[in-house]
């Protein structure tokens, strides 16, 4: 059993089962855990079909897991944004470096692309925050933020730390084989 929160909601549409990640569109609908595992079993066997009442045809997994990983990096894309917009995001080395420094930074995010230097070196204060996640490239955060490379972010208020530590643990959890 899991709670509203750790599952993904899927909704017989005409062409067959569709994800709806922002749980707003009408009809019967299944959850399932954003896990591999969990997918190929609700996929397998008709499960779906049982499960949403009805013959729904069930999606590719491989096409379903691509789906639901775009859905889950687009809602951390759009929470960053929103924490620009409310002045809840540092950005670039030196803003998170001042951020840190001053014990304010809930969550740090690096690009998958920032160099070992800069890492390693936000990485050596004693007032490093335990959660951290490597999302996007520089180029991808540089979007977000409105500028043009970004290797780090640091989100600064406890709403938007929780909310995207949890979307990037659903991340993980679709992507690696054993989470």
């Amino acid at each position: 059993m899991f709670s509203k929160n750790e599952v993904v909601r899927i909704v017989a549409g005409p062409t067959g089962a569709v994800i709806d990640y922002r749980e707003k569109l009408p009809g019967r609908a299944a959850y399932v855990c954003p896990r591999l595992d969990c997918i190929q079993k609700a996929l397998s066997r008709e499960n779906l079909s049982r499960a949403l009442q009805g013959r729904t045809a069930a999606p590719d997994a491989d096409a379903f897991v691509g789906q639901l990983a775009a859905s889950i990096t687009e809602k951390i894309r759009s929470l960053l944004t929103m924490a620009v917009k409310a002045g809840s995001l540092a950005a670039g080395a030196s803003a998170v470096d001042d951020a840190l420094q001053k014990g304010r930074v809930e969550m740090l995010i690096f690009a998958g692309d920032v160099s070992e230097g800069t890492r390693g070196k936000l990485c050596s204060g004693s007032l490093l925050p335990s959660r951290q996640a490597t999302l996007f490239t520089r180029d991808e955060m540089g979007q977000m933020v409105g500028r043009e490379l970004v290797g780090v972010v640091g989100i600064l208020e406890k709403g938007f730390a929780d909310a995207v530590e949890n979307e990037a643990k659903r991340l993980k959890g679709l992507i690696n084989k054993h989470p």
